[in-house]
Formats: C-alpha cells, structure tokens, sequence
C-alpha cells in the first residue's frame, strides 16, 4: 500500500451531506475510505478487526483514571493557519473570530459553557471536565514574536471530478491548500505545518471547492454537500489500534471557514437559518479537537458487524446509539434536541439510556451540544499526557481530589446519611421537604461513576442498596438546581 494511503487512514472527517434518495445525513467519510484501503490491504483489516474486538470486549483498559481525572489543569499552544482563495472577511477569517475560536475551546474543555445547564439532569454525573486550556501561540518554531495565526493566499486546486460521496478523504486533500499529487499541508499552495510536537497546527480554508460552481460561490448549506473539518488522531492511540499511525508533518486540524469561530462573518450572513442555528457556537472545532485527542464517534465504530446499538466507542458512559443522532432529524424529527429518542435498549448502571445529543463527539447542533463524558476527558487527558505532552505549555495544579468534585458536605445542606461504614443498605434522610428532583451519583475511590439515581421530590428518606459493592471508599454526591453536597462513605 503506497505511504500516501497509509497517512490518510487514520484521518477523521467530518463529513456534511444529505443524500435525496436515501434521506440520510452522513457527515463521515473515515469507514468508506478505510474500507477502500482494506480491499489493498487484506492484513491491515484483519489486524485492525481483531483490535476492534479484542476492544469491544475489554474497553478502555490501562487508562490510570486516578492519574488522569485530577483538577491540573493543561495548557496548549495553537497555530492558525489561515489559507484563503477570497481575501474577504469570509475566508480571510479576522483577528477577533479566530480569538472568539479559541474562546470556545476554552469554553467547552473547561466546562464553562452557560448551556451546560440545558443537560439533562440524569445525565449530570456524566459530566466530564478536561481541564485543557488553549493559547495563541507567542513565539514561532525559531522564536520570534507572534500572534499565532499565518495567513497565506491559496490557489484552487486542479484536481477535478471528486466529491465527498466518491472519494471523501481524497476530495479533502486536493484542495486549494495542496498539490493534487502529494500530501495535504505542506505544499506551496498553502501553509506548512509548525513543529507538529509543539503545536496543534489547525488549517482554516475552504474545503467545499465544489461549491465555487454556484454563482455566488458561498451558498452552501448543511444538507448539500459540505465538508466542515478533519483531524488526525494521536499516534499509537490505545483506542485507534493500527489505524492510528505516525502523520508526520500532516498532524493536525483542517476546519472550512464556515465553521470555525463562533459567529463567524459567513454564519451571520447565511441566509439559511437553520445554518445559523447549527454552527454559531464554533463546535465543529471542538469535535475535530476530540479526534485529535483520541476519540472517536459517540455512536461507536461502524466498522464492527452490526450497527451502534451492538457496537461501540469502547467508553461506558456515553449510551450507544444506533446511528449518529442527526440522522433522526431526516427521519421525522422536527426538534434538533429531541428528548424522547432512544434508538437502543442496554443497560448500564443499571437502566436505559436516552440517545445523549448534548455529546460534542455526537452530530447533533451548536444548540444541543454541551457534554464531554468523565470517559471521554480521561482519554484525552491520558493522550495529551501519554501521546502529545509536548503540546504542554503549562501546569496549573488546582486540587488533586481524584473526582474534582469541589462541594459542601451534606451536613452542610442539611443532609444526613447513615450508617457508615454500611453493609447493604445506606439511608439519605433530608432534613427539610426536597422540593425539586435530585440526582444522586456514586463515584469509587478511582472517581469511576458506580451509580446514578434520580431523588423525587417530596422525598425526606431514601435508600441506596449497596450490597454489590466492593468494600472499600466511596463518594456520593447529590444536587440540583439549588444545592451540591458531597461526602464520603466506607462499604464494609
């Protein structure tokens, strides 16, 4: 198999298209390529079947939760390379965009997104804090000063007759950005990768040059044919098997320029309101930045037999799906978030989940999303940590609590809890009326979430059967809208 070939497999992309006759959104073009690569490469797809189900059955072991779900918090630096065809405020994205961009990773991988309270409340010991903050670059490879942003006039590419359903990875590749017989990124055309070690190299071009037939040549929507990001994920990544290779200087993030920043010029101005709704918050970037930290589809791995409900992501708390969630949406779904979808039926934690769209590795919208799991910000932290620590520019140690979970004692909020140490059952009394639903949430000492239960209201006793944990301590947490407390139990 020729070296080109082997760079782009382990590329993810984010594909955005409707297909009339199927209605059907797929936004990812990664299995469809892969597969392609399989047919020359018979080896390599048993090799990465045999990974798949070696890791359906063991999920994510070797992963240190105690060392990665801390409270020190990791900050990266970042190079955006600007490559426009239109010098225009569309393209040529402007200073503050790109810095509104940032903004919003910082926003979303430190749980600082005001919308988190739109998460539903059973799904709130899922939550997840990365703890990864991201910077503008201040100085280049050699030194000098900087803003972290390049920007470069690209030239369109000659390479013609591909399209995101035909060929989708290389249809990304020949771009404006790149030659059409060599490797993205590095060529005249557009902008070559920073020391891929030291920085997240994130490319922000146009990488829907098909659309240049239409007139206007900016009329481009969700539903037809758009292509909004790619990312590499890390090399020799736990959870990527032998598709997670070594990219060399084709590391990296590409995002078209309709998705990247929150707000952006083409956003505001795009005469499609259902556009607007979807991509005003700069999410795509923040999915794309979960690939390139190691994780994959909330919805599982397709290329197991069967679909989402019988494969998976190989994390436990994101619910399995039986297919991206957007694609209820052409299916006679009318709300973007809607709340009674449930395409699969399997336990954990001991009931069914709901279809989790508030999940950024999920497709759903910039509106529904608000949630990284506790699963998925332990293997981004173990990547960056293991994988990418050069990225690392600084450590900021704010509590070392292995949950990070920072609240008042029950006593504090007028709760009690007994007996403790406890056998079987372990009694919450509220010493006053509990006037709105709880969410009670069980963390062993390793801060893995062993139990989730909804309070009703009206409640003064409730009891936690405990009689199938192992002994040792345990967290429990309660809150909801007017209280968190926390405190610590021994099962004998």
């Amino acid at each position: 198999m020729k070296n080109y070939y082997k760079a782009i497999l382990s590329i993810v992309l984010m594909v955005f298209f409707l297909n009339t006759n199927a209605q059907e959104i797929i936004r990812c073009g990664l299995d469809q390529q892969i597969l392609n690569e399989f047919n020359n490469n018979p080896v390599l797809q048993q090799e990465y079947q045999t990974f798949l189900q070696n890791m359906q059955t063991n999920k994510l072991l070797g992963i240190d939760s105690a060392r990665v779900n801390t409270d020190t918090t990791y900050t990266v630096q970042v190079v955006v390379h600007v490559v426009y065809l239109g010098n225009n405020k569309y393209e040529n994205i402007p200073d503050d965009i790109i810095q509104s961009q940032i903004d919003a990773l910082n926003r979303d991988y430190n749980l600082l997104n005001e919308d988190t309270v739109n998460l539903r409340p059973f799904f709130k010991p899922f939550q997840g804090n990365a703890h990864i903050k991201f910077e503008l670059a201040k100085k280049t490879p050699t030194g000098a000063n900087t803003n972290g942003i390049t920007r470069t006039q690209g030239v369109l590419g000659t390479l013609t007759g591909w399209s995101p359903l035909s060929n989708p990875i290389l249809y990304a590749l020949n771009i404006e950005a790149v030659k059409t017989d060599n490797l993205p990124l590095t060529q005249s055309k557009g902008k070559s990768s920073w020391n891929v070690n030291k920085y997240i190299n994130i490319w922000v071009c146009d990488l829907n040059k098909e659309s240049r037939k239409c007139p206007t040549c900016m009329n481009v929507c969700d539903t037809c044919g758009m292509l909004l990001g790619i990312a590499t994920p890390p090399a020799n990544a736990i959870n990527w098997g032998p598709l997670a290779m070594n990219h060399g200087n084709n590391d990296g993030i590409i995002i078209d320029f309709r998705g990247f920043g929150q707000d952006n010029w083409f956003v505001r101005d795009s005469a499609s309101a259902r556009f607007r709704q979807f991509y005003f918050k700069g999410r795509t970037p923040v999915h794309e930045v979960g690939h390139y930290l190691g994780l994959q589809h909330s919805w599982g791995n397709v290329l197991l037999p069967g679909t989402g409900c019988s494969v998976d992501d190989f994390i436990e708390d994101t619910p399995e799906e039986e297919q991206a969630f957007a694609n209820n949406l052409v299916r006679g779904a009318t709300n973007p978030c809607d709340t009674s979808i449930n395409t699969c039926t399997k336990t954990y934690l001991g009931r069914d989940w709901p279809d989790m769209f508030e999940d950024y590795m999920d497709y759903s919208t910039d509106i529904c999303y608000n949630l990284f799991t506790n699963g998925q910000t332990d293997i981004m932290r173990y990547n960056l940590l293991k994988r990418r620590a050069g990225l690392i520019v600084k450590r900021e140690l704010e509590n070392t609590v292995v949950t990070g979970i920072k609240n008042q004692h029950l006593k504090d909020a007028g709760i009690s809890f007994y007996p403790n140490p406890v056998n079987d059952n372990l009694v919450i009394h509220f010493n006053t009326n509990l006037k709105n639903d709880a969410t009670l949430a069980v963390y062993d000492i390793t801060g893995k979430l062993v139990a989730t239960q909804i309070i009703p209201n009206n409640t003064f006793d409730y009891t936690v059967n405990t009689t199938n944990y192992a002994t040792g301590m345990y967290l429990v947490k309660l809150f909801n809208n007017d209280f968190s407390a926390a405190d610590k139990f021994i099962k004998e």
